[in-house]
This record gives structure tokens, C-alpha cells and sequence, in this order.
């Protein structure tokens, strides 16, 4: 969808003219060796009519084809659920294709369910009237890895953080000196990561709150979260201006400011991994799961940054406690499935505007899914394949105008972004005044981007007026209206300045039916 009118309205950044030539020569490989011919034309589901032909070529270092393991039956083992999908047989062969250790479907008319699992001719198999296994003969070269990461049923656990003015801070003047709150969380394997924040007694703005881990320390105290110091790993709220605490991930909201009572409550705040090469989200949190006493909360206000800069030290801070059932707390608990979720998911194929000669991600298709809540868990998947160049936004957009059934509705509307997923925040690509979360992934050897656990964000400036769940509720009654939208580096430098999505799909609402 094009939304242009954010260069005007919501402050679209100008590309300066080193940035976008820097652009072009990044895509200069690309394009040279991308055909000039027409692309064949796509049909804007992403049916099985749009991605046939790609599924007649498998990933480079395989040779794959597709066996019926028998007419309405289903593997006895299939192995671990990958993903659930809609869409014809096809399209679910090729998902099951470009996922990373994906090797059978269970097709089941209008929809299909990914398996880890083995699948031979000689598998054990039962009757079922509404689903067949079809699974992949694959033979693999010695550089093709197809193992599937480590599916597991989400697990969450709630804690509870009592904070008080950090030791360190007890110096003259310091305007914090009385500053105290508390903190309740939920945190969950999947990245589902939600929390609740009040503070009493400060002043200044906070600009930054973290869960640290402790490291080293010569004594029990500063070994462990009641005096230990260690690196951030999850952001909740905080500032994310030039200048102040970054650690190589954004804040997901502006902590709130005190209040005529002196005050301060974020509640909701949605958590960001801290990317980290050694240890993963799901790691991270098993690990807080079993080690809560090397976990602290940490609050950093203006004042403290500014006293003690270069170094960050925190202005109040807590270990984290488990909480127990039947704990009384002082604000609402932050569980990640509370109040009224919905399920969505969106078939997508190449954008009709981009059929332009040249183009390098002329058969870019794929799929995603999302679970979104009116509490503030906003959470999805997408699998992009066919596309070659970076995936620098994706977001769910709302149709605005139009003058036919098509252009007035999510098949070919246009419209303004009110959800970002993930994304490029660098200066001079595609802004809307709220961060992206985390970067798209990379195309893999699998020819496929597989961005799993993207965290959603709210995009402030275009819904005045309208709040999460007001939003939420529209698109489960008019999910007609709203479509899912990928843009990659190659079709914002072709469309610049203005802004049209490389490819997309409807959003669908999943009934469960």
C-alpha cells in the first residue's frame, strides 16, 4: 500500500543524496543480473497460480519433490507444529518449502498445518476424513542443513520487582534522593514480554528501565540483584534519543511522567530482547525462569544520566521475585493473554505496482500470522520468500478512499500504517513517528526470511484519536478494511520518495472454524 502522504503529515525523512545513491549501488549487483523481461503476472492472494513456478525449484543443494503418503491419511508421527497456515495445496507446499525444517503438511481443504517430523512412504499412518499427509522426498548436498530450531509449547511465569533508591546514588543534591516503585512483570518463552511500572518520589524524566544480569562481583550481595551490576537484557519503556542509554535495542514506549500527585504508572509496557550472540530470547528467559536472584529492574532518570555520564548508573532498582499465587499486588497483573486477543493472518503475493521491468523481487510471496491483544501484546510471524533484496518495514496498514470494490478494500486500497512490526529505524528509509521493534530477517539459504516472534508497535501518529483497542476491535469487525504490508530496499529506491509496499495480503481474521 502506498502511504505517501506520511512525508507530509507524519515526517517522513528526506533521503540525503549520499544515503539514497548508497541505496542504489547496494542494489546494483541485484539489479544488473535481474531479467528485463515482463514477469509473469501474480494473482494478489498469493494462490497457487502466483507461486507454482517457484515451487518447481527448490532451494539451491536440494532435490525435492512431493509424495502423497495415502488419500486421507494422516502421518501417525508427524513431528513438531511449525505453522499453521490457510491457502490451496500449492501454497502450502511451497511455505513448507522455504521453512527451515519443514519436511511433511497435513492439507486439510482450505488449510494446512507445517510438521518437523520424518515422513516415509513406509510411516504409520490413520484415517482422516478432512486432512492428507504430503511430505518431501529431500535429498540434501553436505552443506544443506534442514534441522528445525526447537519448537516448544510457550511457557510464562509473572515476577515482581520492590524498587529503592540505588546505593550509589546517595550523593549531595541529588534531586532522586526519595525516588522508590514497583515493578510486575510477565515473561514469557515465546517473546511475549509485558510489564507494569509506578514510581513515587522522582522528578526528572526517566529515560531508560531495564532488566540487567548480573556478572562477577566479590561477595554474595554484589554477586547476585540485590548490589550486582551486569549489562541490560530487556528494554521496557525509555527514550530513545541520540544521546542518552542505547544498547542496540529499542525502548517500546516513553515511560509516563509524574503526575500532579508525583506519580509515575507505564502500565502494559511491552518488552525488547537485547540481541545477544551467545544466548537467545527463549534462553534468556528459561534462564531468568531459574535464576531470578542474578536479575535486577532497573530505572534511570535525567537526573542520575546526567550526574554520573559517561557511565549509566541506575537511579532506583530491584531483584526480581517470582511471584506466588496468591500474591496481593498493587497494580493490575500484566498477563500476556488478558482482556480480548484476536488471530489474524494474511496471504501475501508481489504488490500489482511493482510488475516493472528489472524488478529483483518480482516473485516475492509469503505468508504471516499474528495473535493481537487489547492489553498491548501485539505479536506475529512472517515467512517472505522469492524476494532477494533487505526487507527494511512491515506493517498492517488501514484502507482509506479508493473508487472501486478493490481499491476501497485490502485487496488494493492504500492507506496509512497503524501497526509496525519489524523494520530499518535507520534515518532517511520509511518513519512514521514509532519505532520498528526489531530488524526483518535476512533471506536465508532456504531463499526465505523467517521473522519469527516480531513484536508489534502501535503507531501513535496515525490513530489519533483511537486507542489500541479500539483499533483491535475495527480490524476484528472490518478485517476487509486492513492489509499486511512488506517493503523491501529494492521497492523503496524504485518508488522514492514516494512509499509502495514490495508485496502484500489481506489481513484475514482466524475464526477457528
Amino acid at each position: 500500500a502506498s502511504f505517501n502522504r506520511l512525508g507530509s503529515d507524519f515526517g517522513i525523512e528526506a533521503m540525503a543524496a549520499s544515503r539514497f545513491s548508497a541505496a542504489v549501488a547496494l542494489l546494483c549487483s541485484v539489479l544488473c543480473c535481474a531479467t528485463t523481461a515482463e514477469t509473469p503476472k501474480a494473482s494478489l492472494r498469493g494462490a497457487a497460480s502466483s507461486v507454482q513456478a517457484a515451487v518447481a525449484s527448490p532451494p539451491a543443494g536440494t532435490e525435492a519433490s512431493w509424495m502423497l503418503l495415502g488419500d486421507h491419511q494422516v502421518a501417525k508421527d508427524e513431528g513438531e507444529g511449525l505453522m499453521t497456515a490457510t491457502g490451496d495445496l500449492e501454497f502450502c507446499k511451497q511455505l513448507c518449502s522455504h521453512f527451515e525444517g519443514c519436511k511433511s503438511i497435513a492439507f486439510c481443504g482450505a488449510q494446512c498445518f507445517l510438521k518437523g517430523g520424518q515422513v516415509t512412504p513406509t510411516s504409520e499412518s490413520v484415517d482422516n476424513p478432512h486432512c492428507t499427509t504430503y511430505y518431501r522426498s529431500v535429498k540434501t548436498d553436505a552443506t544443506t542443513t534442514l534441522a528445525p530450531d526447537s519448537e516448544e509449547m510457550p511457557e510464562c511465569r509473572s515476577f515482581t520487582s520492590v524498587l529503592v533508591m540505588n546505593q550509589g546514588q546517595q550523593y549531595s543534591g541529588n534531586a532522586e534522593a526519595d525516588i522508590h516503585g514497583f515493578a510486575e512483570m510477565t515473561l514469557c518463552t515465546n517473546g511475549i514480554m509485558k510489564a507494569t511500572l509506578q514510581l513515587d518520589g522522582g522528578h526528572t524524566e526517566i529515560i531508560a528501565t531495564h532488566i540487567h544480569h548480573c556478572e562477577g562481583g566479590d561477595s554474595h550481595q554484589t554477586r547476585t540483584a540485590a548490589l550486582c551490576t551486569g549489562p541490560p537484557v530487556v528494554n521496557f519503556c525509555g527514550d530513545n534519543a541520540a544521546g542518552l542509554i542505547a544498547d542496540g535495542a529499542k525502548y517500546s514506549v516513553a515511560c509516563s511522567g509524574y503526575n500532579s500527585t508525583g506519580t509515575s504508572l507505564t502500565e502494559n509496557m511491552q518488552g525488547t530482547f537485547i540481541p545477544n550472540s551467545d544466548i537467545s530470547l527463549t534462553e534468556r528467559v528459561k534462564d531468568i525462569f531459574a535464576n531470578p536472584n542474578m536479575y535486577y529492574f532497573n530505572v534511570h532518570s535525567l537526573a542520575d544520566f546526567t550526574h554520573w555520564y559517561p557511565a549509566h548508573v541506575g537511579g532506583c532498582r530491584g531483584p526480581l521475585k517470582p511471584e506466588t499465587s496468591g500474591a496481593t499486588s498493587r497494580t493490575p497483573a500484566p498477563g500476556p493473554v488478558k482482556d480480548n486477543c484476536f488471530s489474524f493472518y494474511s496471504q501475501m503475493s508481489m504488490n500489482e505496482l511493482q510488475k516493472y521491468p528489472g524488478n529483483p523481487d518480482s516473485q516475492a510471496s509469503g505468508y504471516a500470522s499474528f495473535t493481537l491483544c487489547t492489553n498491548g501484546t501485539l505479536q506475529g510471524q512472517a515467512l517472505i520468500f522469492g524476494g532477494t533484496t533487505k526487507l527494511i518495514a512491515m506493517h498492517v496498514h488501514r484502507c482509506e478512499g479508493g473508487e472501486t470494490p478493490q481499491t476501497r478494500t485490502a485487496e488494493l486500497c492504500e492507506g496509512f500504517p497503524v501497526l509496525n512490526f519489524c523494520g530499518d529505524n535507520s534515518a532517511g528509509l520509511i518513519v512514521d513517528g514509532t519505532p520498528y521493534l526489531e530488524a526483518c530477517a535476512a533471506y536465508s539459504g532456504l531463499g526465505a526470511s523467517h521473522t519469527k516472534h516480531m513484536m508489534g508497535a502501535f503507531v501513535s501518529g496515525t490513530n489519533t484519536g483511537t486507542t489500541l483497542a479500539e483499533r483491535l476491535e475495527d480490524m476484528a469487525q472490518n478485517p476487509q478494511l486492513y492489509v499486511f504490508n512488506a517493503h523491501s530496499l529494492a521497492s523503496f529506491t524504485h518508488w522514492y520518495p514516494e512509499v509502495q509496499g514490495m508485496a502484500r495480503g489481506p489481513m484475514e481474521l482466524w475464526t477457528g472454524a
